[in-house]
């Protein structure tokens, strides 16, 4: 994964999520790649590479339940702020990033989760990028309530 990673700018289209749980408590959860299968519908299960608590530079393959595995890393992690992976597979490389802010809704204070996530296609894939996006962010919005129902 040597290609320089793309400047992330969240657009009108990017998810977002309302969390009824403390910010460090959302960021925790998510940041660590083990949790993942609790929450990622179309993920069968996650094979770390690197062991200890999730850090910048942490590397795990994620086996979905149909289509190819995703090797990922963590490139970026401001602890209850910011968390961002770099994935690929084939000629795709995936970036996602999740950003966490306090928030409060009818009285209830928890966490405002906003995803960004972008697929890049290389070579003869790469018209597909943005197809691939579009795939990837509706998967996402499948994924969202179930990450709220975790805290629930």
């Amino acid at each position: 994964m040597s290609e320089p990673y793309p400047v992330v700018v969240p657009r009108q289209w990017d998810a977002a999520l309302f969390v009824p749980a403390p910010r460090p408590d959302v960021f925790d959860f998510l940041a660590d790649p083990r949790n993942r299968p609790r929450w990622q519908a179309s993920l069968d299960r996650v094979e770390m590479i690197d062991d200890g608590e999730p850090h910048v530079g942490m590397r795990w393959v994620d086996r979905l339940k149909l289509g190819p595995a995703f090797e990922l890393q963590i490139i970026g992690m401001e602890p209850d702020e910011m968390w961002a992976e770099i994935g690929s597979t084939g000629p795709f490389t995936t970036f996602v990033t999740l950003f966490f802010e306090d928030e409060t809704r009818d009285g209830v204070d928890g966490t405002c989760l906003r995803v960004v996530a972008r697929v890049r296609g290389r070579r003869i894939a790469k018209p597909l990028g943005w197809v691939a996006t579009g795939m990837m962010s509706a998967l996402i919005r499948v994924d969202l309530p179930r990450i709220a129902r975790t805290f629930s």
